[in-house]
């Protein structure tokens, strides 16, 4: 049986009383957004990739994510110093590896662009636009939007790289994953958080029984993206994606209002889902770091 990954916040880590991490076999720092946090207003309900990791040596994390997350604020200093300090400042270690949990916000922000925006500042299409029925869930996709956030994305992740080479853990892995096709609807985390993209597909007129193509379409392109970076060792040393698109996910229920099949609400995994991707990608993390 494997060892659950420790966890520890970034605040408990920089407090008068830090824990001291030396004697864990691998020690990651980890950021991100509710994929590595808590999605929901009920933690009892949820979880995220983090708590579910297990590895075969005791193994620890100190985590900086915060719910909503998105790579530009993780990649500046001056919106997240405590990551910062602890990636390259005097808090730094020689972490085995910086796990990331990043994209999937970005995509949801950029989503939300008005309709009157011009096709290179939003992601979606409009009526006028959409491609044949053919394209399936691309038929409703901006390629000019889409370029445009690949740049953006590019450029973010070059500037996280750049921080993570200037302190004690440069050149070590950055390990990042994909995300699992949600089902848009009406299922948020109650007092008024969410849903997150059922209104965008709505302000769109895309049509219900397409919102779940065009969700798989959004996250496939982020696939798509995150995957080409990773292959770029060039440009972008160390980067390491996991794909976790491959993983059997069960789809929520499209009228759900709250937990159905492994997603716990729209956009957030439940305990069983995040089980389900957390492993496997734990094992994949081990074998890149193990001597």
């Amino acid at each position: 049986m494997g060892k659950a990954l420790v966890t520890y916040s970034i605040a408990d880590y920089m407090g008068p009383n830090r824990p001291e991490v030396s004697e864990y076999q691998y020690r990651f720092l980890a950021e991100g957004d509710t994929w590595f946090t808590i999605g929901a207003l009920n933690p009892a309900r949820n979880s995220n990739l983090l708590q579910e990791m297990e590895f075969s040596v005791w193994s620890v994390a100190v985590n900086s994510a915060l719910p909503g997350d998105s790579l530009k604020r993780m990649s500046q200093m001056n919106r997240d110093p405590r990551f910062a300090q602890l990636l390259e400042g005097r808090l730094s270690e020689r972490w085995d590896a910086i796990l990331l949990s990043a994209g999937g916000n970005d995509l949801i922000d950029a989503m939300q662009a008005a309709p009157t925006s011009p096709p290179h500042l939003r992601l979606l299409r409009t009526q006028a636009e959409w491609g044949p029925v053919s394209q399936g869930g691309t038929r409703y996709i901006s390629e000019a939007g889409m370029q445009t956030f690949a740049t953006y994305l590019g450029a973010n992740l070059d500037a996280l790289l750049a921080l993570r080479d200037r302190g004690r853990a440069a050149g070590r892995p950055v390990c990042m994953h994909t995300y699992a096709v949600p089902t848009p609807g009406p299922a948020g985390a109650g007092l008024g958080v969410g849903p997150w993209l059922m209104p965008a597909l709505v302000d769109y007129g895309i049509p219900k029984e397409e919102w779940r193509a065009v969700a798989a379409a959004l996250l496939g392109e982020l696939a798509t993206l995150l995957k080409g970076f990773a292959a770029d060792q060039g440009r972008f040393p160390g980067l390491d994606v996991f794909d976790t698109l491959a993983i059997p996910i069960e789809p929520a229920r499209p009228d759900s209002n709250g937990e159905s099949g492994d997603w716990v609400n729209e956009i957030h995994l439940s305990r069983r889902g995040s089980e389900k991707l957390a492993r496997p990608w734990a094992a994949h993390i081990e074998a890149l770091v193990a001597p």
